[in-house]
Parts: C-alpha cells; structure tokens; sequence
C-alpha cells in the first residue's frame, strides 16, 4: 500500500506525488503566500527529486498537471514586485518548459535547486546546501 500525505495550501489540497498545483489567483497572493508557493515546491520536488528519486522519476506526473502548474507559476510572476525573484520564476517556467519538451531530468533538478535556494533566502530554512544559482540570492 502507497501512503500519501495531504498538505494544505491556500485553498487546497496537495496530495504527494501530484505537482503542488495551488489554483492562486493574482489579485489575492501575498507576501506570505509566495513564501508558501516556495516552501510547498521545493519539499515537493526534494521529495520527487532527491535521495537518488530523480533516476525513478516519471514524466507523466508533470505532463498531467502541466498547464495547471504553469498557471500558477504565471500568477505567481505577475504578482511578484522583486525584480530578481521574478527573474528566478521566469527561469524556473523556462526549465520546466524544456523538462516538459525534452524530459530530461536535469532540468527538473535544477527547478529543485532554485526553490531551494528560494526557500533558504526568502523563508530562511535553515540548511548548510545552497546552489548559489538565484538572482534574489545574490541580492540577499
């Protein structure tokens, strides 16, 4: 038997294994809730990602939820003021665009790599890993 785990987010229900797909509306994100955005994708992909998981990892689940995910990616853009944390999403849509083309696994770890740096600079989770690879982080 396979366990899932239910997280609220805003509004919703994420079960594991499913794209953390949050149904945001613009008009309604704050501060706290890109904090959330960050915090629910990164354990999401740590989870799918890490611990060796990335040589397991199946497509299928990003192809389902794909548009859906990018339209909270875009609510998410559009809400943001910080120049350097809109770029980091405008680049986490672009490997996102080129894992759902190529299915190449790499991009998908590096989409991790940037939420985990998000998650360490904006919400200060504390852990010693840091990539280096997001503009807000270099700002902050």
């Amino acid at each position: 038997m396979i366990g899932f785990a239910a997280i609220y987010v805003k509004n919703s229900i994420m079960i594991s294994r499913e794209l953390p797909v949050q149904h945001l509306e613009q008009s309604n994100i704050y501060q706290a809730d890109i904090g959330t955005y960050i915090s629910s994708n990164h354990e999401y992909w740590n989870n799918e990602l890490c611990w060796g998981r990335s040589e397991k990892y199946s497509f299928v689940v990003l192809q389902k939820h794909y548009n859906e995910y990018i339209e909270d990616l875009n609510q998410i853009i559009n809400a943001v003021e910080d120049k350097g944390l809109r770029a980091d999403f405008i680049h986490v849509q672009e490997l996102l665009k080129n894992a759902s083309e190529t299915e190449k696994i790499d991009f998908l770890i590096d989409v991790h790599r940037v939420f985990h740096d998000l998650d360490v600079k904006f919400n200060g989770y504390a852990n010693s890993d840091y990539f280096g690879i997001t503009q807000y982080g270099e700002n902050y």
